[in-house]
């Protein structure tokens, strides 16, 4: 459990539970950094903000913060926007840029992450955070989770690694480990943040960047995999060669696509250990796919880095 920064935050611990797990990939799912947000969203708007990067969907994968009934003082202008953001936490090699602010008064606002997990267990929320001052920002952040996209909320139990934690003066990353199993493989999986401590007032904020959760390849004892074949890639992000690790000799169709959908290579393999030049491929996001000769397939994100 860690120090707080503020005195007086709940402290809870909780129990682990083991589940079931299969085909381990400690995959990148979803990924905020926040550095296309540019504009202050203010009431009545709802602020709803796509995944910069989703090996699912960034369109499903969203961030909001939404007053709960009866809502935020329709005399505040302004109740979440922009600041510097920061790289602790960054992933893909994103700079800097922008953070998301939630802003004050806060005392009946949620921060939502729609954090769908299909297809993956063993979940890591992270996020990087700084108040803005011990006497005005946000002090706690209390934690819960729902797997049916909000109708009812879990606050208690094992289902967490940790139910608060402290917004830090300095950014600092906040990792909650999802341990319940009703969350994996979960379409529906939602992560909600509540703020306690100097949320009346209309100054002072917390601020979020480079949101992520990861997990591994999942399905429940007794369920065959989605796919019997398996990739690892390394190193992940890339500059020239990428090397793709995987569980069978069996005749492969390899292809890459872009974030677009477009194919940038192909080629038929036969080898377990594949390697794919990507000198003169553009810095950004791309998927690698295989394909065995029985059929299963596999599909892993990476990313080519700047040179």
């Amino acid at each position: 459990m860690k120090k707080f920064l503020f005195a007086g935050t709940l402290s809870l611990s909780a129990l682990f539970m083991m589940p079931a797990i299969s085909q381990a990939q400690g995959t990148l799912i979803h990924y905020w950094n926040f550095n296309n947000f540019t504009s202050a969203v203010h009431l009545p708007a709802v602020a709803s903000l796509g995944a910069d990067f989703s090996v699912l969907d960034t369109a499903k994968a969203r961030v909001t913060y939404i007053p709960m009934p009866p809502g935020v003082s329709s005399s505040y202008a302004s109740y979440c926007d922009f600041v510097t953001g920061d790289t602790t936490n960054a992933r893909m090699a994103a700079p800097a840029g922008n953070g998301f602010r939630a802003r004050n008064p806060s005392d009946s606002m949620e921060l939502l992450m729609y954090i769908p997990s299909t297809g993956y267990g063993n979940l890591k929320l992270s996020y990087a955070c700084q108040a803005s001052s011990t006497t005005s920002g946000q002090l706690h952040q209390i934690f819960s989770y729902s797997v049916d996209s909000g109708s009812t909320w879990i606050s208690s139990g094992s289902g967490l690694s940790e139910w608060a934690d402290s917004a830090w003066l300095t950014f600092n990353i906040i990792t909650v480990r999802i341990n319940d199993v009703a969350a994996y493989d979960n379409r529906k999986l939602v992560f909600r943040i509540t703020f306690n401590g100097n949320t009346s007032g209309t100054s002072g904020n917390n601020r979020f960047d480079n949101v992520t959760l990861d997990g591994d390849t999942y399905h429940t004892t007794g369920i065959a995999p989605v796919s019997g074949i398996t990739a690892e890639l390394f190193p992940n992000p890339v500059v020239e060669n990428l090397t793709v690790t995987t569980n069978n000799e069996l005749a492969k169709v390899v292809t890459v696509v872009n974030a677009f959908g477009q194919t940038v290579y192909t080629t038929n393999e036969n080898n377990r250990v594949i390697n794919i030049n990507t000198a003169t491929f553009t810095p950004g996001n791309y998927f690698v796919i295989l394909q065995d000769a029985k059929g299963n397939t596999t599909k892993q994100a990476f990313v080519v880095a700047g040179k």
